[in-house]
């Protein structure tokens, strides 16, 4: 099977650019599985125009205005929608353009084409419709939320498929109840690929101290993070200055990059309260599950998310924040996860306090993670034979009799 994956956002994992590090899982999977996969993905300056990302995963990076350096839409760490000046907004159709167009070229090549986020789904229509390729498109959260209703009603309407893969959430419910399509229900899909050995800079800080409790932060830091999913990456500080008082033997790593401005306040704050022992951003990763697996507890997951599916499937427990993204799902606290009020540093301490002294329970707590959510996450082998056992039924059926 030809599976063309096209998506505005892709790794570049030799440049440090990890946007969209779930769907290479996704294109992994695949491949793992025996099929051939090409991804489709905007260029931004100095990313290779053809690369290989793993075997039978070519990735083709289109340029959508000339010269490349010029280009302001596709920046590594932000979003395209987040881009707002007026040279960024003044290339938006000629992204719609070049991405339509080269979608159109690999198409040619392709069985089936599977769309991330719904504007691209958009863009692919032309080559359903041209070439009668089968089109199926994974809304990734944004495109609900920034894409006007009735545009993503339309494109519901008229792809062949459209992916369940976010389980019993409150959103996925909504999203499911107000778009009309075929949806296939799905796992969600987790490479990992951890190495044996504890990576350098995260052995460096615990210094040969095989007690100290790990506590790893992993994500974007981003202000809708922050006020809408209530994170903790300002309160874990807080939190670690309470803790260091109480005596505690622990350290607190962060991954992840994003905004500046948060970067540069978290160092700051950690500086100003005395934490650099204890508290160390390690910036982004190629591979966050090198240091997961050594982590004693997570934080960073938002229900179903990337981050979430990472710590599940390798069995570590990890901390939600109690909103009702994470509540109205089968997470249960003290279960299979540890919650924590929102904007309280109190309840963060007493939870890792907790913690700390019932390591054996937090290890069962991570063991049960694993085996409650093995229907909603999966790894890429399992999860590659699923998905396309699903794209073949949809490769055989006719074109579209969908009412409803």
């Amino acid at each position: 099977m030809n599976i063309l994956v096209a998506t505005p956002s892709f790794p570049a994992l030799n440049m440090g650019v990890y946007d969209g590090r779930f769907i290479l899982s996704e294109a992994i999977a695949y491949a793992r599985s025996g099929a051939k996969v090409r991804v489709l993905t905007p260029h931004f300056p100095g990313a290779e125009v053809v690369e290989e990302a793993y075997n039978n995963v070519m990735v083709f990076r289109f340029p959508y205005f000339l010269p490349r350096s010029y280009q302001r839409l596709r920046t590594p760490g932000i979003p395209i929608y987040k881009r707002k000046t007026l040279a960024s907004a003044c290339q938006i159709p000629s992204l719609g353009l070049m991405f339509t167009l080269a979608i159109l070229k690999h198409a040619l090549w392709a069985d089936i084409i599977h769309a991330q986020w719904t504007i691209t789904a958009l863009l692919a229509l032309p080559a359903k419709w041209l070439y009668k390729r089968k089109l199926v498109v994974t809304a990734r959260g944004t495109d609900l939320r920034k894409v006007p209703k009735k545009l993503n009603q339309f494109i519901h309407y008229h792809v062949d498929a459209a992916v369940d893969c976010f389980g019993l959430q409150p959103l996925n419910e909504w999203y499911k109840h107000t778009f009309t399509a075929r949806f296939l229900n799905l796992p969600l899909v987790v490479h990992i690929d951890p190495c044996n050995e504890m990576p350098p800079d995260m052995k460096e800080r615990i210094r040969g101290n095989d007690e100290i409790f790990k506590i790893l932060y992993v994500g974007r830091f981003d202000e809708f993070k922050i006020e809408y999913n209530k994170l903790p990456i300002f309160d874990l500080v807080k939190a670690a200055s309470i803790l260091e008082a109480k005596g505690s033997n622990f350290h607190i790593f962060y991954i992840g990059g994003g905004t500046k401005t948060i970067e540069e306040k978290l160092c700051r704050f950690i500086t100003t309260l005395g934490l650099t022992d204890r508290v160390s951003p390690l910036g982004t990763k190629a591979n966050p599950t090198d240091y997961m697996q050594f982590a004693d507890i997570g934080v960073g997951g938002i229900a179903f998310n990337a981050v979430s599916q990472e710590f599940t499937v390798l069995g570590k427990p990890q901390i939600l924040m109690k909103v009702p993204d994470n509540v109205n799902t089968p997470w249960r606290d003290r279960k299979n996860v540890i919650f924590v009020k929102p904007n309280s540093v109190d309840d963060l301490v007493a939870k890792l306090l907790w913690c700390f002294k019932n390591r054996d329970r937090l290890r069962q707590i991570g063991e049960a993670a694993r085996k409650d959510m093995a229907g909603y996450m999966v790894d890429s082998l399992q999860g590659g034979n699923i998905y396309l056992e699903s794209f073949r039924k949809i490769l055989d059926m006719s074109s579209r009799p969908l009412k409803g």
